[in-house]
C-alpha cells in the first residue's frame, strides 16, 4: 500500500463534492477499532454505544471500525470447511465477511437510539480496494475523502473491518486480525501533514504484556514499545495486533494505542523507537502455539524446485516462516513452518506440485517460542542464554531462526509453558510482587 494511493483530503481545499471542508470540524478525529469481544453481545454493543457517546460529548469525532461478534467468524469458517476444508476463493471471502455487516449495523442502531447520527459502511461503499489474494488480501487504496466528509457533517462512520473489494469488485478479506489493519489504514488515509495521527485498538486485554499472562503469570504490562519490536511480536505469534497494521503504522507514522474495551485507562503505545525511553535487552517472550510443520521427502535436488515451490506459496498468500533443507542420495529433504491458518492453502499448493513419489508429512503439535528486544542489537550472548535455558530444561529444538532483534525456536507444544516461564525469568521480565 503506497501513500500516494491513499486518497487524502487536504483541509481547506475543495473536495470531490465541490464543498470546502471546515478546518475546525476536523479537529479531534480519531479512528477507534473494536474487536469481537467488544461487540460480542447486544449488552456489549449497548455499552460500547454509551462509551462512544461519552467520547463524542468530550469533543472527539470518532471513526469506528468493528469486527464481527466474537465467535461469528469461526462459525462461518466452520460452515465452509464442512463442505471443503481447503477452499479459499471468492465465495469463502463473501461468506466470512458477512459477520462484520451484522455488528456494524447493530452498533449504528444503538448510536441512533442515543441521538447520534451514524452510518454503517461496507468496504465497497468506502472504496477499500485490495489485491485479489482471497483470505489474505492486502489493501491498495482507501477513499479518505469520503470518511472526512461524513465526519464534517456530524456523522459517525462505522466501518466493517477485515474486508475489501478487488478490481473486479469481488469481496476480499484481510486474514485473521484484519480489522486492526483496516483501522490503521483508515488512520493513514485521513492523516494530514504536520498533524500527529493515532489509532486506538480496543480489545479484551488492557495492554501489551511481556508475555501471554495466561501462560506466564508473572508477565507485566508494557507502557511503550517500538514499531520494530511489535512487528516481531506480531509475526512470532502475539495475538494482540495484526502484523500488517503495525507495518502500516510504522510506514505512515500512525501511533497505535492498545486499550481495554472494559477499562477507561491508558494501555500500551506502539511508537517510533526514539520515543521508547528504555531499550531493554529483551522486551518480551512471545509464543505461537499455532505452528505447523510440513516435511517433504524426496523432492528434486537443487534450488529450482525450491524457487518454484516457495514462489507459488507466496503467490497464494502463504507466509512461510522457517525453512530447513538437506540433500541425500534419494533426493532433497525439506521442512518448513507455517501457521495453522495457512495449512489449507499450503495443502492446495502441495497437491498441485508434489508427485505421488514424495512423502508429505504434516506435524501440527508444534509451537514457536521467541525472545524479542531492540537491545539485542548491541549486546552479545543472548542466543547463548536462550539455548542454555532450553538445554537446562531438556527441551529439544527442531528449527531455529534469528534476526538482529529476535531469536526463535520451534519446539514441541508440551514444552511451551516451561520454556516461556523460564525464558521470561532469565531475561528479568517477571513483575515484582
Amino acid at each position: 500500500m503506497n501513500l500516494s494511493k491513499l486518497k487524502q483530503t487536504n483541509i481547506g481545499e475543495s473536495n470531490t463534492a465541490g464543498s470546502v471542508t471546515d478546518f475546525r470540524s476536523l479537529e479531534n478525529v480519531i479512528v477507534k477499532k473494536y474487536g469481537g469481544t467488544s461487540v460480542g453481545s447486544i449488552e456489549r454493543i449497548e455499552s460500547l454505544a454509551d462509551r462512544l457517546v461519552r467520547d463524542i460529548k468530550g469533543g472527539q469525532k470518532p471513526i469506528v471500525v468493528a469486527s464481527a461478534m466474537s465467535g461469528e467468524t469461526n462459525r462461518l469458517i466452520g460452515l465452509a470447511e464442512q463442505i471443503d476444508r481447503d477452499y479459499r476463493g471468492p465465495a469463502y471471502d463473501m461468506l466470512i465477511a458477512s459477520g462484520e455487516q451484522v455488528s456494524i449495523s447493530l452498533l449504528a442502531i444503538a448510536l441512533k437510539k442515543r441521538g447520534i447520527k451514524a452510518q454503517p459502511l461496507l468496504a465497497y461503499q468506502l472504496g477499500i480496494r485490495t489485491d485479489s489474494v482471497h483470505a489474505k488480501a492486502r489493501i491498495k487504496e482507501i477513499d479518505g475523502d469520503f470518511l472526512l466528509r461524513l465526519v464534517s457533517q456530524g456523522i459517525v462512520p462505522i466501518v466493517a473491518g477485515f474486508q475489501g473489494v478487488d478490481e473486479e469488485d469481488n469481496i476480499t478479506t484481510l486474514g485473521r486480525g484484519g480489522s486492526d489493519t483496516t483501522a490503521v489504514a483508515l488512520a493513514a488515509a485521513i492523516r494530514q501533514p504536520g498533524r500527529p495521527t493515532s489509532c486506538e485498538i480496543f480489545t479484551d486485554v488492557p495492554a501489551v504484556f511481556t508475555a501471554d499472562p495466561r501462560l506466564v503469570p508473572k508477565a507485566r504490562e508494557i507502557a511503550r514499545i517500538s514499531f520494530d519490536e511489535m512487528m516481531e511480536m506480531a509475526a512470532l505469534g502475539s495475538k494482540i495486533l495484526h502484523i500488517r497494521c503495525v507495518e502500516i503504522g510504522a510506514k505512515y507514522g500512525i501511533r497505535i494505542h492498545v486499550r481495554s474495551t472494559f477499562e477507561e485507562r491508558e494501555g500500551t503505545w506502539i511508537v517510533p523507537e526514539g520515543e521508547v525511553l528504555e531499550q531493554a535487552l529483551v522486551s518480551s517472550v512471545t509464543h505461537d502455539a499455532n505452528t505447523a510443520v510440513f516435511k517433504l521427502f524426496p523432492v528434486p535436488a537443487g534450488p529450482g524446485f525450491l524457487a518454484e515451490l516457495f514462489q507459488t506459496l507466496a503467490t497464494r498468500g502463504v507466509v512461510v516462516d522457517i525453512i530447513t533443507q538437506s540433500e541425500a542420495a534419494e533426493g532433497q529433504r525439506i521442512a518448513f513452518s507455517v501457521t495453522k491458518e495457512d495449512v489449507p492453502l499450503t495443502r492446495q499448493v502441495l497437491k498441485e506440485m508434489i508427485k505421488s513419489s514424495t512423502e508429505v508429512t504434516l506435524i501440527e503439535n508444534m509451537a514457536k517460542i521467541s525472545v524479542v528486544g531492540v537491545g539485542m542489537r548491541n549486546h552479545p550472548g543472548v542466543a547463548a542464554r536462550f539455548f542454555q535455558i532450553l538445554a537446562r530444561h531438556n527441551i529439544p529444538v527442531h528449527i531455529v531462526t534469528t534476526s538482529e532483534i529476535k531469536i526463535s525456536a520451534v519446539i514441541d507444544q508440551n514444552h511451551l509453558s516451561t520454556a516461556a516461564t523460564a525464558l521470561h525469568s532469565e531475561f528479568s521480565l517477571d513483575k515484582t510482587e
